[in-house]
C-alpha cells in the first residue's frame, strides 16, 4: 500500500455494531478514493444512528472505533452508474474510542480528516491485535447483496437445470 500518512484517516458513517465490525476484521462498502485511502493508515468508524445498533449506546456522530487499516478490497462488479467501485476496508487492529460530535453532516457517508481535525490522540489508543488469522475469516467477510443474488440464481438454475434468466429473486423488506 505503500507509504502511509499517520494523521489523515477515512472516517465513516455507519449502522454497523463493533461486534459486526471485528467479526468481519474490517468494514465495507464503500466508495472511495482508493488513492486516498490506500494513503490513509486508520479508519474511524462513526455512529450512524439505526434501530439495529441501539443496544450499544452510542451516540450518534460519535466516534466508537479506529481500526489500523490492513487492505482495501475491491468488490467485484460492484461499480455504480459512474464506474465507481465499492470497497472493504480491512483492518488488523483496533480500538475502541468515545469522542462526540466527529461525523459531520454530509451527503457521502465516507470523508477524510486529519487525527487532530477529529480530536483524536492516536498515540494515546492502545490498539489491540484482531485474533485469528486471516484465511481463517475469510469466508465471513460480507458480500454485495448483487454478488449473493448472482450466486443463488447460478445455483439454483443449475440444481433446477434451467436458465439463470429464468430464476427471479423477490426480497420483502
Amino acid at each position: 500500500m505503500g507509504a502511509k500518512s499517520s494523521q489523515l484517516m477515512v472516517v465513516v458513517s455507519t449502522i454497523e455494531t463493533a461486534d459486526s465490525i471485528l467479526t468481519q476484521r474490517g468494514i465495507g462498502n464503500w466508495v472511495l478514493s482508493p488513492d486516498k485511502a490506500n494513503k490513509c493508515k486508520y479508519v474511524v468508524c462513526c455512529r450512524k444512528e439505526d434501530w439495529r445498533n441501539r443496544k450499544e449506546g452510542i451516540p450518534a456522530r460519535s466516534a466508537f472505533l479506529v481500526g489500523v487499516i490492513s487492505e482495501l478490497i475491491s468488490a467485484p462488479g460492484s461499480e455504480n452508474s459512474r464506474g465507481q467501485s465499492r470497497f472493504f476496508i480491512g483492518i488488523s487492529s483496533y480500538a475502541f474510542v468515545n469522542v462526540k460530535g466527529v461525523w459531520k453532516e454530509g451527503r457521502n457517508p465516507v470523508t477524510y480528516a486529519t487525527a487532530a481535525e477529529l480530536g483524536i490522540e492516536v498515540r494515546a489508543l492502545r490498539f489491540k491485535p484482531l485474533t485469528g488469522k486471516n484465511d481463517e475469516l475469510a469466508g465471513k467477510r460480507p458480500i454485495m447483496v448483487s454478488q449473493a443474488i448472482a450466486q443463488a440464481k447460478k445455483s439454483l438454475a443449475e440444481n433446477l437445470n434451467v436458465s439463470v434468466d429464468d430464476i427471479e429473486i423477490t426480497i420483502r423488506g
